[in-house]
C-alpha cells in the first residue's frame, strides 16, 4: 500500500463478484468489507479512511448506521464518492451527499433486462390466466375450461408509465416480440424522443 492507495469500502456484499475481481488487480486500491454488525472498533478507522464507499441500494438490507446519510458523511471526511449497487439510491440522502460535496453515482441501466422481462413475465401471467389456472388445478378442481382461456397479447395495446431504461426495453420487446401498438406517458420526454424510443405520446 503506497500514500496515494485509494480506499474503498462495502457492506455485506456487493452486486456482482466481478467488481471486487477487478479491483484486486489495482495494486493502487485497497477494498474493505464490513457487515451491518461491524463494532464500532473495527468501523471507525475503515470510515475515516475511505475515498469510495460502494453502498447496498436495500433499506431493508443495509443498517440504518450505513445509510449514505449526513451521520455517515462526518465520520468519512476523505470520501468523494458513493456508488449504489443498483439503479436507485434508496438508501442515500442526496442533499447530504452534495452539501459534503461527496458526488452520487448509480448503475442506471443495470438490471433492465432483467425487469423488463419480468414486466412481460407479468402481462403473459395475467393475460393467460396462469396463476389462477394453477392454483385451481392444485386444489384438484374440476372448472370449465372456459373460466381459464385467456387473451392473446398480439396486436394489443400496451401503457407504459416511464421510458427510461425500463420502460424503453419493456416497448422495444412489445413491439419487436407481440407487434404491440405502445403508449408512454413521461413528463421528462417530449413526443419525438417517447416516438425514438418505440411509443406514443399520451398526456
Amino acid at each position: 500500500m503506497t500514500p496515494n492507495t485509494k480506499r474503498v469500502f462495502y457492506v455485506n456484499h456487493v452486486a456482482a463478484p466481478v467488481f471486487l475481481e477487478i479491483l484486486s488487480r489495482r495494486p493502487d486500491i485497497q477494498v474493505d468489507k464490513l457487515v451491518n454488525d461491524s463494532p464500532d472498533d473495527e468501523v471507525d478507522p475503515v470510515l475515516a479512511r475511505a475515498h469510495a464507499f460502494q453502498i447496498g441500494s436495500s433499506r431493508q438490507e443495509l443498517a440504518r448506521r450505513f445509510h449514505g446519510t449526513a451521520a455517515l458523511l462526518k465520520r468519512t471526511p476523505n470520501l468523494v464518492l458513493l456508488s449504489t449497487n443498483g439503479a436507485g439510491a434508496d438508501t442515500v440522502n442526496l442533499q447530504d451527499c452534495t452539501a459534503a460535496g461527496v458526488a452520487v453515482v448509480n448503475q442506471a441501466g443495470g438490471n433492465k433486462e432483467a425487469v423488463a422481462e419480468h414486466v412481460l413475465a407479468m402481462v403473459l401471467s395475467l393475460s393467460k390466466r396462469i396463476v389462477l389456472t394453477d392454483h385451481s388445478m392444485r386444489r384438484g378442481e374440476q372448472r370449465p375450461r372456459r373460466e381459464f382461456m385467456g387473451d392473446d397479447v398480439m396486436e394489443r395495446t400496451i401503457g407504459i408509465v416511464g421510458l427510461g431504461h425500463v420502460g424503453s426495453r419493456v416497448a422495444e420487446l412489445c413491439r419487436g416480440l407481440f407487434r404491440m401498438r405502445v403508449l408512454a406517458y413521461d413528463p421528462y420526454l417530449t413526443a419525438q424522443e417517447i416516438t425514438a424510443r418505440g411509443g406514443e405520446k399520451v398526456e
